[in-house]
């Protein structure tokens, strides 16, 4: 399944004349379930791709659309997030493949395709919020946690007292 989903992300370059061209792409559930630790579970969206290939450098510009479900970190009810986000990446023809930055890698010049799956899979997981608020609580004001844990406590962790050594231990001064 990993590789019948990932297939249509790669993109054959000896085919391809120096030149733009565009790419479409459809984002399923199946696509992100293959990235292992995955932040993203679930979604579905579309990425469309820009490429603009010369003898020595192609250029990837990305528009990604996508909707991703999430949790909520204060209620922790399952909501759906619209991301939308536009990437630049380039790709140099060089001797090895290697990452230089986070927008410039170097591919093997005999390199006969470019998977562009784990740059549209980064991409949407960039755009995912820190804090995960689900849209009806966005408005209101928040001084605590919506979510409440209402399970006993036991009796060691109800037991305020304090243990007669550390009480010797706060006497110390330095």
């Amino acid at each position: 399944m990993k590789n019948s989903v990932l297939k249509s992300f790669e993109i054959n370059l000896t085919r391809l004349e120096n030149g733009t061209h565009h790419f479409q792409f459809e984002l399923v559930p199946d696509f992100f379930k293959t990235f292992e630790n995955n932040l993203v579970k679930e979604g579905f969206g579309s990425a469309s791709l820009e490429m603009d290939k010369s003898e020595s450098i192609i250029t990837l510009n990305f528009v990604i659309k996508v909707n991703v479900l999430l949790t909520c970190d204060l209620s922790l009810e399952k909501y759906q997030e619209s991301l939308t986000c536009e990437k630049k990446h380039i790709v140099k023809f060089g001797l090895t493949n290697k990452e230089l930055s986070d927008d410039i890698s170097v591919i093997d010049m005999g390199t006969q395709a470019l998977d562009v799956s784990n740059y549209v899979y980064e991409y949407v997981s960039l755009e995912i919020p820190m804090k995960k608020v689900h849209p009806r609580l966005r408005d209101q004001e928040r001084a605590e946690l919506v979510y409440e844990d209402k399970t006993p406590l036991n009796d060691q962790e109800q037991d305020d007292t304090v243990d007669p050594r550390w009480e010797v231990l706060k006497k110390i001064k330095f």
